[in-house]
């Protein structure tokens, strides 16, 4: 797919070449940059459109779907605005509006958006779709899913639609009909994230984190700043108690999203795990009291002083480390003269 988009940008550069402000050919190209997902690109491309003709009703909408994807939410909706003070029905900025309050979690805002858009089109797909998602996320889960199965009798395959019910059913822990749907969006489209996602959980929650991990992996191989890919990696090597690796990609996923509540708790859980077992040791080989407890407790402190993040956890001074230790020697040498 990559070499045919390159292809037709060759061909609409060969026009460019010959007639440098040639709408069309700017406009197609700035289209096919969208799908590319190379957004400034096409952001170049609709703004010398725009320079060239202001009131293009393609290359405004073409510029705040860049927008969009380049996380430029208000400005997006600026340039969509625009577009719907000209033409207050026109789809692509509804759609455009739709979705950038989707991103701003503001769903009831969505939903009057892409029902402007069904009162026009009742079988309007996208905005079926971008409904449901949104209803989906007011807990509206039924009439979500009375959506998906209407797109559904409109396109079989649509990859949306089935996604959409795999999470429904995924939420009700019906693990097999979600599955059949995951599968079903990934014989349409075998690399499709959401659905590899779905499948990941699906057997992460099913106590099989080994294949969950290599559904994981492929999702990181297609996305590799996937943030939940990350967080789902790191929660199946836990399941095959590997800590430091799970710890290495909470780290990834904390580096691209800081405030990730499931990353950031992912490794609080497991410093938190790693001090409380160290803690615990310490304790008992106080109680102890032994020359090998002794040599035991001086094992675990050069552990704990070794590990950075561990240290910081620990509300324990060098002096105070110290004080034990020379306690324990002398409780250790009455304990000899007694004997």
């Amino acid at each position: 797919m990559e070499q045919k988009y390159e292809e037709a940008i060759n061909e609409y550069d060969k026009i460019l070449k010959i007639d440098p402000e040639h709408i069309d050919a700017l406009n197609h190209k700035g289209e096919i940059r969208l799908l590319q997902g190379k957004y400034v690109k096409a952001l170049q491309n609709f703004e010398k459109v725009i320079n060239l003709d202001s009131s293009n009703t393609k290359a405004q909408n073409g510029l705040g779907y860049a927008l969009y994807n380049l996380d430029r939410y208000d400005a997006a909706l600026d340039q969509f605005h625009t577009v719907l003070e000209v033409d207050n029905r026109n789809n692509d900025a509804l759609i455009g509006s739709g979705r950038v309050l989707l991103k701003l979690e503001q769903y009831d805002g969505a939903i009057l958006f892409f029902d402007l858009v069904l009162e026009k089109k009742p079988d309007e797909l996208t905005a079926l779709i971008l409904k449901a998602y949104a209803l989906a996320n007011t807990n509206q889960h039924n009439s979500a899913l009375s959506i998906y199965d209407k797109v559904l009798e409109i396109d079989p395959d649509n990859v949306d639609a089935l996604i959409g019910k795999g999470n429904y059913y995924l939420d009700l822990q019906e693990f097999k009909t979600s599955k059949i749907l995951y599968e079903g969006a990934l014989e349409t489209n075998a690399e499709n994230i959401d659905a590899l996602l779905g499948l990941a959980e699906i057997n992460l929650l099913e106590g099989k984190p080994k294949k969950s991990g290599q559904i994981y992996d492929k999702i990181l191989s297609l996305d590799s700043d996937n943030v939940k890919g990350l967080i789902g990696k790191g929660l199946s090597v836990i399941e095959l108690d590997q800590s430091a690796e799970a710890l290495k990609y909470f780290d990834e996923a904390l580096e691209i999203d800081p405030d990730n509540l499931s990353a950031l708790d992912g490794k609080n859980i497991l410093l938190q795990s790693k001090v409380d077992t160290s803690l615990d040791y310490i304790l008992i080989i106080t109680v102890v009291g032994s020359i090998t407890s002794i040599v035991s407790l001086i094992l675990v402190i050069t552990k704990i002083k070794e590990n950075a993040e561990l240290q910081t956890k620990i509300a324990i001074s060098d002096e105070q480390i110290e004080d034990l230790v020379l306690k324990m020697m002398k409780y250790s040498e009455k304990s000899k003269t007694k004997d």
